[in-house]
């Protein structure tokens, strides 16, 4: 195979062909594949195949002898002869020539021709240096809404917006956060629209529905009486 790597044919079809045959011979330097085993090999067609082959043959490369089969039919054996090639001064042997070679040794099957994996790619090993390495994805750390909190919202009434937000779970984010400071921003009763919101299960909170001078949800309504209030008595005369 490396002797076929090396030698010059004066073509690239040409020198395909040869190291096709190099991959194919046993150490004898002898093969037996077919014109189409090779053309499908090289991606060629056959008759590209067969003209190579007798060009390989006439430079000396190649000696070709035909075998008759069992069924009248016949096939090509091929000797590789890369060490001594055809010189300037010497007879190439021609197209006609079957030569006179070693015995071969007769092909067991169509499985018996030798394959060889020397055009298989070789990837080699990368090293990756410490800083080159990618490095560990680092984790985020988890959000804490009380971090966010408006600036008039007291933190309790705030900790238990958080905490309803988490039970019905909608937890705050960063994005919610700055959304909600922003529709209570200017309110007159920011912890009020908090407190409205958990009383109603609401995930969202509403302003709008808390008015100027309305009592909180839940306060005592001025009408009802304060049975603690002793203020009543005060003016009254005590007879002796």
């Amino acid at each position: 195979m490396v002797k076929a790597m090396k030698t010059k044919v004066g073509n690239p079809l040409r020198k395909l062909v040869l190291i096709k045959l190099a991959d194919n011979a046993s150490d004898q330097g002898e093969c037996w594949p077919s014109y189409q085993h090779i053309a499908d090999q090289c991606e060629i067609d056959r008759s590209t195949v067969r003209k190579h082959i007798k060009h390989l043959e006439a430079q000396g490369l190649v000696r070709i002898e035909n075998r008759e089969g069992p069924k009248g039919n016949s096939t090509n054996l091929y000797y590789l002869t890369l060490r001594n090639p055809v010189g300037q001064n010497s007879t190439p042997v021609g197209p006609e020539s079957t030569g006179v070679g070693p015995q071969p040794t007769p092909p067991v099957g169509p499985e018996s021709t030798r394959t060889s994996h020397s055009f298989e790619p070789v990837t080699e090993p990368v090293e990756q240096t410490v800083a080159a390495a990618p490095s560990a994805k680092k984790k985020t750390p988890k959000f804490d809404p009380m971090t966010c909190k408006p600036a008039n919202v007291s933190e309790q009434t705030w900790a238990d917006w958080c905490q309803h937000r988490r039970e019905i779970r909608k937890p705050l984010t960063a994005t919610t956060c700055a959304k909600q400071a922003k529709t209570l921003a200017g309110h007159h009763a920011p912890d009020a629209v908090i407190n409205q919101s958990i009383s109603n299960g609401w995930t969202g909170l509403f302003p709008e529905k808390v008015l100027p001078g309305a009592q909180p949800r839940g306060s005592r309504q001025s009408n009802e009486p304060d049975f603690n209030d002793s203020s009543w008595a005060e003016g009254l005369m005590v007879r002796t």
